[in-house]
């Protein structure tokens, strides 16, 4: 494997967020009324690439996806402004936001739903973090 750990990765942005948002950050988790606001946070996809003539596989293309839950009657200015914590969060990782942040629906009407999405080639040896 090529340089990146989910795990690290996760409690990275996990900590980092919470501390920046004043949020509950998890993973894979559809969040409670008593957890919003709330970022899920999920590894999409994690291609490999640049591989050698043996096999071995020189570089990961992590696809993370950031999505943002709040509710009341300020949900969705709350979601955007958590979703642009995580998009600098990101950004000075070096993770390119693919998608988003953008408003998307959600099974509560009470509840705002924003969604963005990151993605950066690590390489072998690349020190990210």
């Amino acid at each position: 494997m090529a340089g990146f750990d989910w795990n690290e990765c996760y409690t990275l942005i996990k900590s980092k967020l919470e501390q920046a948002a004043a949020c509950t950050v998890g993973r894979y988790v559809i969040p409670k009324d008593g957890q919003l606001p709330y970022v899920d946070v999920a590894l999409a996809e994690n291609s490999g690439g640049n591989y050698d003539l043996d096999g071995a596989e020189g570089s990961q293309n992590p696809l993370i996806v950031l999505t943002v839950y709040c509710n009341g009657e300020s949900g969705d200015s709350e979601c955007y402004a958590i979703s642009e914590t995580a998009k600098e969060l990101m950004a000075s990782y070096g993770f390119g936001c693919r998608g988003g942040p953008v408003k998307a629906d959600s099974a509560d009407p009470d509840v705002a739903r924003w969604v963005g999405r990151y993605q950066r080639v690590i390489g072998n040896g690349d020190e990210w973090m």
